[in-house]
């Protein structure tokens, strides 16, 4: 996808007229052009905008959207953003939304959604408080787009970013409204385009003051994630048909996704585990059948030792797993596929088609009925899809009942869990004493202090503490695993607690166990404890194999 920000473009043909507009750019690719302006030239109806509703025109085949004006002190309608869209990109425009006479957002179609803003900021004389209500406005509005959207902010912020923060840009210092755009792209990880690149002045400034000054004004933003997308931001000097004493500001953006090296999927990663162990007659059949498997390999094998055994455990495991166990599925049930749906769907379309092509009264009752009769196709079909879900609950075990019966209601009701949320405030010093108000209601009141020579602390609670110090025993090692939770994820290895969790296999896991700590030798049915002489002896003979 290739993103053009104004570059030039041929505009719909305007009467010529007086306008000062903030700020200008156009999107090629997906044939938009939008701009936040004060009076729009070609304009049929001049007090339309009384009603304080958003106005909609066509130029020439472009569909104009703006936003209400407000009147200056010489009565004079004043202020409003728009966008001006073409016809290609009308086709791909999901949404547009005036948020009030400042700020306006289109949401256009793709992958991913891109979501522009055009705003217009107070200047840098007005009263603060109309700059901190015009941020606090815009904040809102960035939070409520998702993460993953292409977000493009363009519009006329009357600020000035000094050297110290901005990496190109003809200001010598930051202005109060740059002060608050600082604050606004660093809370909402944003970041300004065109004062990025390494341009000429005369590609940086996009407004001549009366008294000939150049400064830069008007900026366009994205977030940071999307940095490495923008190849070029400028500011240019015309625009065909719009009298404005600000430049447009031109952005090319081109979206490249970065592919993910592919590599060779474990297929034990596809067992359905979860289904595995709420089943519990099919999970004893897997443990039957793997330990009857690792049987009959650890026959075959000629010396046996700890590693070789333990290999073969994995090895039969995996054998088994997936030869017997369920799969998990790759996509969930869609209702709007079903067939039910879909062929009420179908008749629907036909219904549609013939009242459209000839408007009857019989028509008309046809397709009122298609309609109802999708939306019974919809309700059914979602009735059969929650009672087939919990009559599966019906044969789960009592101790996964309660834990599937919640991620059922999750699914039915689309509830998510609540996205990471950043520290809120519109200023650095507002965030500030967020995040350390945060921290002092977590950590609670300071510690107290503690005399470590207070009889408490130096009293004995028992001195003979019934604790075992001999071997490992088949006792202890149950109660251990009584413990573990049957839908414990597997390990590396990919055996399932299910596995160990089994009778049948305690004495070999307490072999392993053993095996692994020195200091232990099984002798018949029982281990005892080598002494550090055997120990040595067996260390220097290890040693005198290895040098000969």
């Amino acid at each position: 996808m290739s993103l053009h920000l104004s570059t030039r473009v041929k505009a719909p043909a305007m009467k010529s007229g007086p306008s000062k507009s903030p700020l200008d750019y156009a999107n090629i690719n997906d044939g938009l052009i939008s701009k936040p302006v004060d009076t729009i030239p070609g304009r049929t109806k001049p007090d339309a905008d009384k009603d304080g509703q958003d106005k909609f025109e066509d130029l020439n085949g472009y569909r104009l959207v703006t936003s209400s004006a407000w009147k200056n002190q010489r009565n004079a309608a004043t202020g409003g953003v728009g966008f001006l869209i073409s016809p290609r990109a009308i086709n791909s425009c999901m949404s547009i939304i005036s948020h009030n006479e400042r700020i306006m957002e289109i949401s256009l179609l793709g992958n991913p959604t891109s979501t522009v803003l055009c705003c217009y900021s107070p200047h840098n004389e007005q009263p603060e408080e109309a700059v901190i209500s015009f941020y606090q406005e815009l904040s809102s509005t960035v939070n409520a787009i998702p993460a993953h959207n292409l977000l493009i902010i363009g519009g006329d912020f009357n600020a000035q970013l000094g050297p110290l923060d901005a990496l190109f840009t003809p200001a010598k210092e930051t202005n109060r409204n740059g002060n608050h755009m600082k604050d606004f792209l660093q809370e909402h990880n944003l970041i300004a385009t065109n004062t990025r690149f390494q341009n000429r002045i005369n590609r940086l400034w996009t407004h001549r003051r009366p008294n000939g000054q150049l400064v830069q004004l008007d900026f366009v933003l994205v977030r940071k994630k999307w940095i490495n997308s923008i190849k070029n931001s400028r500011a240019y000097s015309s625009f065909e048909g719009v009298n404005s004493d600000h430049r447009i500001v031109s952005c090319k953006c081109q979206i490249s996704y970065r592919k993910c090296r592919t590599s060779m999927k474990d297929p034990m990663k596809r067992i359905d585990w979860k289904k595995v162990t709420r089943d519990t007659i099919l999970g004893e059949q897997f443990v039957v059948a793997v330990y009857n498997r690792f049987s009959s390999l650890h026959d075959e094998l000629q010396e046996p030792n700890i590693s070789t055994t333990y290999d073969t455990l994995v090895a039969a495991n995996e054998e088994v797993a997936l030869e017997m166990l369920p799969k998990k599925s790759k996509q969930s049930y869609n209702i709007a596929a079903s067939d039910k749906v879909t062929e009420a769907r179908d008749v629907l379309k036909s219904a549609s088609m013939n009242h459209n092509t000839r408007s009857t009264r019989a028509s008309q009752k046809l397709l009122e009925s298609a309609k109802v009769t999708l939306d019974k196709a919809y309700t059914e079909t979602l009735e059969s899809s929650i009672q087939k879900k919990t009559g599966e609950l019906d044969n789960l075990h009592h101790e996964y009942k309660h834990a599937a019966s919640w991620e059922l209601l999750r699914e039915i009701t689309d509830t998510k869990s609540a996205p990471v949320v950043r520290v809120k405030g519109n200023t650095s010093e507002e965030r500030r004493d967020n995040w350390f108000l945060h921290f002092s209601n977590l950590l609670g009141k300071p510690e107290q202090d503690v005399n470590l020579e207070d009889t408490f602390f130096n009293s004995n609670v028992s001195d003979d503490l019934p604790i075992h110090t001999g071997p490992f025993t088949m006792e202890e090692l149950q109660k251990g695993l009584n413990k573990l939770n049957k839908s414990k994820t597997p390990g590396p290895d990919n055996i399932p607690a299910i596995v160990w969790k089994n009778p049948l296999f305690h004495q070999q896991l307490l072999d392993f166990w053993y095996s692994s700590n020195s200091g232990w030798r099984r002798k018949g049915k029982e281990y005892v404890e080598e002494t550090e002489k055997v120990r040595k002896g067996k260390k220097m003979v290890r040693y005198l194999h290895h040098n000969n």
